[in-house]
């Protein structure tokens, strides 16, 4: 028997990391975020706390969820169609730029990353309104890491990453590919 992996709550938080990623310019504008009007820099500090805290967080438990799922149906029948599902779910779409290292980015291989990410950080961009400075998220996030002794770099644009996995989840489970993962006898 596999984890109870409530892909429900997955599928809630990939809405939720489209938002946030998509709302982040408009917040930060409005709140002058990292603007000389931001004394201090307290709201920046804070709004980097949630962008941080918050996206690092649902993009790993989202990944964790999804890994533990794509390894329990991985020696059943439905794996190859899984798996090429994996591949329609991106298509279309940029999940991110490899920007050191070798390797095909998948749904499966995107989630290694974020579970195997030594440093991640939050990509800031500067703005101006009303000829004021202000910092927001840009929606993507540097992972680095290691495979063996090869290092690798990444550049997660977290927005289409959310969406393909939502699209992915969202096709295998209309498919019925995972209605018995989490049953005792699977």
């Amino acid at each position: 028997m596999s984890h109870e992996l409530n892909l429900e709550s997955v599928l809630e938080k990939l809405v939720l990391i489209q938002h946030f990623a998509h709302g982040s310019k408009e917040y930060c504008r409005e709140r002058l975020i990292g603007s000389e009007k931001d004394q201090g820099n307290a709201e920046f500090d804070e709004y980097w706390t949630w962008a941080k805290g918050l996206i690092s967080s649902y993009i790993l438990e989202c990944s964790v969820r999804v890994r533990v799922l794509l390894d329990t149906v991985s020696d059943k029948p439905e794996a190859k169609e899984i798996a090429q599902i994996d591949k329609e779910s991106i298509s279309g779409l940029v999940i991110g730029n490899i920007t050191k290292g070798r390797f095909d980015l998948s749904i499966r291989e995107s989630c290694n990353k974020i579970i195997h990410a030594k440093k991640v950080s939050p990509v800031w961009v500067t703005a101006v309104d009303n000829d004021v400075e202000f910092q927001y998220w840009s929606g993507d996030f540097n992972l680095v890491g290691t495979k063996g002794s090869d290092e690798w770099e990444l550049t997660l644009h977290v927005a289409s990453w959310a969406k393909a996995v939502e699209k992915f989840l969202t096709k295998i489970d209309s498919k019925d590919l995972i209605f018995y993962v989490g049953q005792d006898w699977y």
